[in-house]
């Protein structure tokens, strides 16, 4: 399963690389998420301090797989935090109920990934 994760990984970061420098997210500070995205050098175990805005995009991407997060409403409560369990669990990621850096990934979502 860790295979399957990595490969995932790979291909997104592989279809970012190749949209045109225009289509790519702007990279900012250091210290800011979308500046904090080289997954190089990020730590795919670290739990990104996610916005509400962030949280409902999480939700609205476990949805859309299926798994049911509750309200779309940027709260990480229990029935997301299930969901996110879940979706963990389907995917070999370590189901903690915490949206990581490798969970983001694996949602489609890398955008959000970064520092905690």
């Amino acid at each position: 399963m860790k295979r399957a994760i990595a490969a995932i990984a790979t291909a997104s970061l592989i279809a970012v690389a190749s949209l045109p420098a225009a289509a790519q997210p702007a990279q900012t500070g250091a210290g800011e998420q979308a500046g904090a995205r080289s997954s190089a050098d990020l730590d795919m175990n670290a739990v990104p301090n996610l916005t509400p805005d962030g949280i409902r995009q999480v939700q609205q991407a476990l949805q859309k797989k299926g798994y049911d997060p509750g309200p779309l409403d940027g709260i990480l409560g229990p029935q997301t935090k299930e969901a996110v369990r879940k979706f963990q669990d389907f995917y070999g990621i370590k189901a903690s109920g915490e949206i990581d850096n490798q969970t983001l990934y694996a949602l489609g979502e890398q955008q959000l990934a970064g520092r905690p």
